[in-house]
């Protein structure tokens, strides 16, 4: 994590996808997040905060190409952490039938059509008939499963065009089964069809409307407007489903609908939007032009208590499940933001969590939650039991090198 303050950094650069322009006004101080273990984001002008957020994969150096003429200041302490000396990355790599094109498993699975299904009919669907993407961070690349974890296909590859990914981030589906994928590194979202094939694109450094500085995650309302939080920019940007920007709210600070570190999005059935703070240790609700309608949290390990939250999701009776990240630990809400449950605890054995991010309920409220520590997905019952697990460190077909978002769907 690079520790900045206001007064390190001339804000007056003009903004470019170059981020040399950016380096060269950077302190070389390097920290640790204690949370993630691992290094953080380049921050942006959230950096007074003492408690910044960390969201760097493991192995940041491969990732953002673009700092690694930093990474001969960080100390050979700082390397083993980021990159431990167990890691062992497969060499295989990601292959594309066309540009955009996701590899398919086979022609079996190839065959299977999902219908398209809805509302409360999706109550009867079964797991086989379930598609869960996952967002492998670190392999730069989406990989999409059956409600089992079986392996259906993947695609991505490291890169600036069309089906490309610089660093995916946050992903959701419209009421079509199109992907939308948030790039973190690029700047944009991309827009694919169920089978990884590209679509459309929007979105480039800045902080104009529709430009981001630091785009995490993304969802959409019943309308299939699209909505964006952007750490740096520290907003919430709507957009209708082909990328035109619409409206935009938020500024930093603590206040009721200002944010410091703006990371997960959700909607209910009513529309209304709940972003988790991450810096803020809080959750907020919107209505979908962006009007405060209510908050909820504080920092702390009690029930209705954070540290770190990051990813959140709401199930068909908009309950509101929130990742706790730095308590390892999942948190249920009711709509008003009233505690119901919570479950999980640090560790690796079955039902326990290592650095949980996101969550994706189903419709029959089971939920998925995926792990950057542990490379996995778990997925649980309404009531929070552990059900089954997927998910082991690596580079081929079902293994994840930092598994950082997950949206389920029929």
């Amino acid at each position: 994590m690079i520790g900045l303050s206001m007064a390190d950094v001339d804000w007056s650069f003009p903004f470019s996808s170059d981020y040399s322009i950016v380096l060269a006004s950077l302190p070389s101080v390097f920290k640790i997040n204690d949370v993630y273990g691992q290094a953080s984001d380049l921050q942006m002008s959230s950096m007074p905060f003492s408690e910044s957020y960390s969201d760097l994969p493991t192995g940041f150096g491969d990732t953002l190409s673009d700092l690694d003429s930093l990474q001969d200041e960080i100390s050979d302490s700082l390397k083993e952490k980021i990159h431990p000396k167990n890691i062992q990355k497969s060499q295989d790599k990601v292959t594309l039938k066309e540009e955009g094109e996701g590899e398919q498993v086979s022609d079996a699975v190839n065959s299977q059509k999902v219908p398209q299904i809805s509302g409360s009919e999706s109550k009867g669907i079964t797991n086989k008939m379930k598609n869960v993407y996952v967002v492998d961070y670190n392999n730069i690349r989406i990989q999409k499963f059956n409600g089992d974890g079986d392996f259906v296909l993947k695609w991505g590859t490291k890169g600036k065009d069309n089906g490309q990914f610089g660093v995916p981030h946050g992903i959701d589906l419209d009421k079509d089964g199109n992907v939308y994928v948030v790039d973190m590194d690029n700047n944009n979202v991309q827009k694919f069809d169920s089978e990884g094939n590209f679509l459309h694109k929007w979105g480039s450094m800045g902080t104009e409307d529709g430009q981001f500085m630091h785009p995490h995650s993304v969802v959409l309302d019943s309308f299939e407007n699209v909505y964006v939080t952007d750490m740096a920019n520290f907003n919430v940007q709507k957009f209708d489903n082909e990328g035109n920007f619409l409206h935009k709210w938020g500024s930093m600070g603590t206040d009721d609908g200002q944010f410091k570190a703006p990371e997960g999005i959700a909607v209910d059935s009513h529309d209304n939007l709940y972003v988790t703070d991450t810096d803020n240790n809080n959750v907020q609700k919107f209505d979908s032009e962006g009007n405060f309608l209510h908050k909820w949290g504080s920092m702390g390990t009690d029930d209705g208590q954070f540290k770190k939250p990051v990813g959140l999701d709401i199930d068909d009776n908009d309950n509101v499940y929130v990742v706790d990240a730095g308590n390892s630990r999942i948190q249920k809400f009711s709509p008003a933001g009233t505690y119901i449950d919570s479950w999980g605890s640090k560790g690796s054995e079955k039902g326990q969590l290592a650095s949980p991010h996101d969550i994706a309920v189903d419709s029959e409220e089971n939920s998925y939650v995926v792990e950057q520590d542990n490379f996995r997905v778990q997925k649980f019952s309404p009531d929070g039991d552990y059900l089954t697990t997927w998910g082991t460190q690596g580079s081929n077909n079902d293994q994840f090198l930092d598994p950082h978002s997950v949206v389920v769907g029929p």
